[in-house]
């Protein structure tokens, strides 16, 4: 499986003393993501130290999405005497994570060069 960290280079980048429970997994699900956004063209065996600051970034904001959509109820709004609730929905959930993965795709790794010679986040002619 692809994993562009470990556990002791998650804890130095972010400078942590922990690790989510389920590292192992968030690891290969960033991994895997930000291989399938950069086109495969990172080079697995000098990986930027760009790439893994954002693998850890995307290995957090996996681990919040999990932890948002297990919380998650039902009730998508409720309106008693003027106290009202809502409720995501796990879509809404879904796309605003997607979105903030993206971002920091984009934040970090626009000026990294790919094992093609051109940027990790080219696609060609668009």
């Amino acid at each position: 499986m692809l994993k562009y960290i470990t556990e002791t280079e998650y804890k130095g980048l972010l400078e942590v003393s922990s690790i989510p429970s389920n590292f192992n997994k968030l690891v290969i699900e960033a991994s895997n993501y930000i291989n399938h956004k950069t086109f495969r063209r990172i080079d697995i065996n000098n990986i930027p130290v760009q790439v893994k600051y954002v693998t850890c970034l995307i290995i957090d904001l996996l681990n919040e999405q999990e932890t948002r959509l297990s919380e998650i109820k039902n009730l998508k709004s409720e309106n008693i005497e003027g106290w009202s609730k809502s409720y995501s929905t796990p879509e809404e959930i879904k796309k605003e994570y997607s979105e903030k993965m993206q971002t920091t795709l984009s934040d970090y790794l626009w000026d990294v060069i790919g094992t093609d010679g051109n940027s990790l986040l080219y696609c060609g002619v668009c």
